[in-house]
């Protein structure tokens, strides 16, 4: 018997499969039919998640159950937008919603980023967490300091990485490229920069007691950097999380240089030009003050100019979505318009195509926040159903059909749990959690070996 609705989800993120959870859990007569543009699933729980915070990534075992539901399928190495258009897929399916997250870096717009040496994070943890676009990427740390623009999470896990002595990480599923790197590594010193004060930092808790636990590295700030004014103070007295960090950040100020290697924060400066002939050399930056309303204080330049001498330069400043053809996109937030959940276009609401996760929102919250949001777009998605019957002229066959017809080697979740294997199978004989694929090519060969 036919399923009454087929909904399509485009990207397989935690707020695709929380998606795919609603509404299976939700509506009891609907088909649900998942594409990623890669081989592998799980967006950046796989792909952005530090390898040393490997219990994050457990969160991909629920996952696996939601893929187990009869009523759901997957569909790996399927490029919606590039290989099949959006009006191609909208024809097998009542509704769709577009789950594709943030993979670009922001820009910090400044002279001299372009520089070799100058890294954003996305390639810079794609580059360690085997993403098949930037596993590749060319980096040698033969320079002994390197400066880390930015205040949020991110920054610490790249801070980590590079500072954690390589018998830290072999046991992870770090690639092995990085690996390498890193044990021929001469990096002596990061600093993490932002441009606000210490009450502004956008760090979690447990992120920033994980920096005391990096071997062999010294975990500094100076005390005139904690140097706050009047709104900073009552920010840190009525909340108690950002006054348990200032306990940390007091605690890293007590810190001397005694270890191989140190990891600085500074405070209140904000980059302004990055100078090398050929490479990066040196940092400027302009000093901040703060100025404006309690939790609402801006960083405001005060003319005066410092420099630092520096070999790398990584930006950890955010993501922003990109363009989905056929789609309205907003330039200024870097996310597809919409109204709860609802794609919009020049005010009007876009029928039966629906956002979720960071393209919804921006790159807010955690993995956690993904399931309240995409429970939002579910139930409007659900309100909107009735009206949206009658749209599609296929089925799950016909859609296998078109995908073979345009020769796309595409994979099902049987698919990846082979590839899962595989990789895991190969770290067992290296001593390691797993030992990843970071070719779409090579993923692919396994499932065609296995077949």
């Amino acid at each position: 018997m036919e399923t009454k609705y087929r909904i399509a989800i485009i990207g397989s993120g935690p707020s695709g499969f929380f998606s795919a959870e609603h509404l299976l859990r939700l509506h009891s007569d609907c088909e649900i039919d998942m594409y990623e543009r890669y081989p592998d699933p799980f967006g950046l729980v796989r792909k952005g998640v530090a390898p040393d915070n490997p219990n994050i990534r457990n969160v991909s075992r629920a996952f696996d159950m939601i893929a187990s539901n009869n009523r759901f399928a997957y569909f790996g190495n399927v490029d919606v937008g590039v290989d099949i258009t959006l009006t191609e897929l909208q024809n097998f399916y009542d509704a769709v919603i577009l789950a594709c997250g943030m993979e670009t870096s922001q820009r910090l717009g400044i002279p001299g980023e372009d520089l070799p040496g100058c890294y954003t994070a996305s390639s810079i943890v794609g580059w360690y967490n085997c993403h098949p676009v930037y596993h590749s990427l060319d980096i040698k740390l033969e320079g002994e300091r390197a400066v880390i623009i930015g205040m949020g999470n991110v920054a610490l896990d790249v801070a980590r990485i590079l500072c954690r002595p390589v018998s830290e990480l072999s046991q992870t599923d770090i690639s092995k490229h990085a690996i390498k790197v890193l044990e021929e590594s001469k990096l002596k010193e990061v600093y993490i920069v932002g441009r606000r004060g210490p009450t502004q930092a956008k760090f979690k808790e447990n992120e920033i007691l994980s920096m005391e636990e990096i071997g062999d590295t010294d975990i500094i700030i100076e005390p005139s950097e904690l140097e706050i004014n009047k709104a900073s103070q009552e920010e840190i007295d009525s909340n108690p999380s950002i006054q348990r960090m200032f306990e940390y950040f007091k605690k890293f100020s007590m810190n001397k240089v005694e270890k191989n290697r140190q990891i600085y924060f500074t405070f209140l400066r904000s980059p302004i030009r990055i100078i090398g002939d050929g490479k990066v050399e040196q940092i400027m930056f302009e000093k901040n003050i703060l100025e404006g309303p309690v939790n609402k204080q801006r960083a405001i330049g005060t003319g005066v100019i410092e420099k630092l001498d520096c070999d790398y330069v990584i930006s950890c400043i955010g993501y922003r979505g990109n363009r989905f053809p056929g789609l309205p996109y907003d330039e200024i937030k870097g996310i597809i318009p919409n109204k709860n959940g609802r794609v919009v276009k020049d005010d009007k609401i876009v029928a039966g195509v629906y956002v979720t996760g960071w393209i919804k929102r921006g790159p807010i919250g955690l993995i956690g926040h993904n399931k309240p949001d995409s429970l939002e777009t579910v139930k409007n998605l659900l309100e909107d159903l009735p009206q949206l019957e009658g749209n599609r002229q296929g089925s799950r066959d016909d859609v296998i059909k078109l995908l073979k017809s345009k020769n796309i080697q595409f994979i099902n979740y049987d698919d990846w749990k082979k590839i899962d294997s595989s990789e895991i199978e190969r770290g067992k004989i290296l001593g390691k959690i797993r030992d990843r694929f970071c070719s779409s090519e090579d993923m692919l060969n396994i499932v065609s070996n296995k077949k």
